[in-house]
């Protein structure tokens, strides 16, 4: 029964190939939304990998940047340059702020670079973007471009205005975009003469970050440490939850879709097939050849489409990067995984509506005409 399962399944190719394509763009439904949150959430922690520093120090009680304002005072900053095991300190400027002229400004957040040279060259080293010189900004490269923008042009940022000196790339969500202005720049915009709204500390050799975060955490009042790795965890968690409800929906529906189109191939096979049935039947064919044959072809059917939908995520996050660089995507391959077990799960599920339909052929088929 298994060969002449399979050997249908060849006979009539065009129409399994066509169910496991239907499957595939089911599949695909569901991830496309999961990438596109990914590949945001993948944008807004993009600052928080390139930064140098091995703890990152905020308000007392902020445990993430996204969306959150942290300020720190002159006092805090000083009792954390006294916390045993601290090599250096440099302060950023981190404030939402709106970009763009009067009626289409866009919400962005504004990184103030500091102004002293040798944490300039380190944090340029690092990051591999270039820090503005004081009258300068620099946008994420979409940004930019969405707005005409050349190098040289007036950018309007708040209530001020600076020049385009360049562009960032890897800085760009629609959620969270990042700007650049240099210190002096970003105070005078936040209107902020001293303090900072985030700390990056850097350990003494014999210090690890886990150990120093913990140690700020104990001795420095309405201060919170973090390692980078906790802190990206936390941002990028809280981004993918933004999403989480949408995107359950969306995964509900391709299960759903993929569920439909299983019934429908499979009632059509069985039906295509039921004189074949009936003479396996009339032969003597136990039950459980024909439910094995019926399944084992529901499950060819349903595994080609996850594969067909597991390899198209390649070229498409490849041609969406290119025809549509605004919009960061970022398929996952454990969300493939998952979502394709989720999928031959329930196409076999699916497929015992059309099982009993196979079960209950009649032998007495085999007689008529």
């Amino acid at each position: 029964m298994f060969y002449w399962s399979v050997k249908s399944l060849l006979v009539e190719k065009w129409s399994v190939l066509t169910a496991a394509c239907g499957i595939a763009l089911a599949l695909l439904l569901a991830l496309y939304l999961d990438a596109v949150f990914r590949g945001e959430a993948g944008q807004i922690v993009t600052f928080i990998e390139r930064t140098p520093g091995d703890v990152w120090v905020l308000q007392d009680g902020i445990s993430d940047l996204h969306m959150a304002r942290s300020r720190l005072n002159e006092n805090a900053i000083y009792a954390v340059r006294q916390v045993e095991g601290v090599a250096g300190v440099t302060r950023f400027l981190y404030r939402d702020s709106l970009i763009g002229p009067n009626g289409q400004e866009k919400l962005a957040y504004v990184v103030g670079i500091p102004s002293a040279p040798e944490a300039r060259s380190a944090w340029e080293r690092a990051t591999g973007w270039t820090a503005p010189t004081p009258g300068h900004v620099v946008l994420p490269a979409p940004m930019a471009r969405a707005q005409n923008l050349q190098p040289g042009d007036r950018v309007r940022v708040g209530d001020e205005s600076f020049i385009l000196s360049g562009v960032s790339r890897g800085t760009y969500s629609m959620a969270n975009p990042l700007i650049f202005l240099d210190e002096t720049d970003a105070r005078n915009l936040f209107d902020m003469g001293d303090g900072a709204n985030v700390l990056l500390v850097f350990a003494r050799p014999d210090t690890s970050p886990s150990d120093l975060a913990a140690r700020i955490n104990r001795e420095v009042e309405k201060a919170s440490a973090l390692t980078p790795q906790a802190l990206r965890h936390n941002d990028f968690n809280l981004a993918m939850k933004m999403g989480g409800a949408l995107i359950g929906v969306l995964e509900v529906m391709g299960l759903a879709v993929a569920g439909l189109i299983v019934i429908f191939t499979a009632f059509v096979f069985s039906s295509n097939h039921r004189r074949e049935f009936a003479i396996a039947k009339a032969l003597g064919a136990p039950t459980k050849q024909l439910a094995g044959s019926a399944l084992a072809q529901t499950a060819v059917v349903s595994f080609l489409g996850i594969v067909i939908g597991a390899l198209v995520t390649y070229p498409l996050e490849a041609g969406l990067h290119h025809w549509v660089p605004g919009i960061a995507v970022s398929f996952s391959s454990m969300t493939v995984l998952v979502l394709g077990t989720a999928t031959l799960g329930l196409a076999l599920l699916s497929a015992l509506l059309p099982l009993r339909y196979v079960l209950s052929v009649d032998p007495m088929l085999v007689f008529q005409g």
